[in-house]
């Protein structure tokens, strides 16, 4: 009965000590950061950080947000240095966004900045990274947001539908530009970002893709040409497809309902063999005036031409990136090393030459479900 008693006792006692969280913090003592821009002075080597930040001590039921910026040697350092300018503490938990200047990206790529905010404890694993087209990337940042007043969650949510929607860039968060940067036979592609008007201001606008090569940025693919790229990586979930039509060479657009690739790389004498098959279903939205597929056969007809033009398209595209860009950035190194590693070790080294060598095939597959509302479609 004794050693029950002092078993209570002390489960009661372990329970009062072990109560609440160790860690916390009110809310009056933090400063939301929703997204930060990275940038650096080039003479003297300092980063200049700018970091939006939620006003909590707005009393209205509009958001609004203010901006902190800093200086400092390393990233943690101009991290740390923002305190002397504020008295909450900066948390990093609800961030979303991170945007890095051009000349970062170029100099010393983008693997040392991440890295700082993979090793911290607050900053989410799956917030967006991109690279400003800017002259800084805190130019991005000083934007106003159309559909809130929260230009890092804008961006954010901008990137990650974009994949069902217009197909202009590619969606990577930060713990998979972190596999990328160091996983093998990858080369890393980010989302580009840039400012443009829209009724009187300045707002920001997803615009292709920024591309590297050994860790470094190379240069920027407009949104136009963007699409050939997605659809080899199956990454195309939607959006619109527009080409011209056979006869009359009026422009026609689709809306892409889904879109499925399988990618094969293979060795076969001497040389890497890529076969890629596409499956694409699409919905007709906009016809030239002569056009008309009421007829099975012109249904057919037209899902052929289509099929050729994104065959057509997306090899140029490939061959596109092997003379001018020279760089794998389809991983088609990294499936090599998944399916043979011993291989790959053989033709690591001269990986660049093989990619630039490398055949590709591309079959198309086309189904077109319906064409709108109309009756005589």
């Amino acid at each position: 009965m004794k050693k029950k008693i002092i078993f209570l006792a002390s489960f009661v006692f372990i329970c009062v000590i072990l109560t609440g969280c160790w860690d916390y913090r009110g809310l009056n003592t933090l400063d939301i950061t929703t997204g930060m821009a990275i940038d650096k002075n080039m003479e003297t080597g300092e980063y200049l950080l700018t970091i939006e930040v939620v006003d909590t001590t707005n009393t209205t039921e509009e958001i609004e947000t203010w901006y902190v910026e800093s200086q400092g040697e390393t990233l943690f350092n101009a991290i740390r240095n923002s305190k002397k300018r504020l008295i909450n503490q900066l948390y990093g938990g609800n961030m979303q966004t991170v945007v890095i200047s051009r000349q970062i990206a170029e100099s010393e790529g983008v693997g040392s900045a991440l890295e700082q905010l993979l090793r911290d404890g607050e900053p989410r694993e799956t917030l967006t990274v991109v690279i400003s087209k800017e002259e800084t990337a805190a130019q991005i940042l000083f934007t106003k947001g159309l559909d809130s007043k929260i230009i890092s969650y804008d961006i954010h949510e901008m990137v990650i539908e974009d994949s069902k929607l217009t197909t202009s860039t590619k969606d990577l968060p930060m713990y998979k530009v972190y596999e990328a940067l160091h996983g093998v036979g990858n080369a890393l592609v980010l989302p580009a970002i840039r400012c443009v008007q829209n009724d009187g201001e300045t707002i920001a606008e997803i615009d292709g893709i920024a591309i590297f090569r050994n860790g470094l940025l190379i240069g920027f693919e407009s949104a136009k040409n963007t699409a050939p790229y997605l659809f080899m990586m199956d990454e195309v979930k939607g959006g619109v497809f527009s080409i011209p039509e056979q006869s009359s060479g009026h422009l026609m657009s689709m809306e892409i309902k889904d879109s499925q690739t399988k990618l094969d790389v293979t060795m076969k004498d001497g040389q890497v063999h890529i076969r890629a098959k596409i499956k694409t279903k699409l919905n007709i939205t906009e016809l030239g005036p002569q056009q008309n597929i009421s007829y099975y056969k012109d249904r057919n007809e037209l899902e052929t031409w289509i099929d050729k033009v994104l065959e057509e398209r997306i090899l140029a595209y490939f061959q596109y990136v092997q003379t001018d860009l020279q760089t794998d950035i389809f991983g088609l190194g990294n499936r090599i090393y998944q399916k043979d590693p011993k291989l790959w070790r053989e033709i690591e080294k001269d990986w660049d030459i093989w990619f630039q060598n490398a055949t590709l095939e591309v079959e198309a597959q086309t189904d077109i479900l319906t064409a709108g509302v109309l009756k005589n479609y």
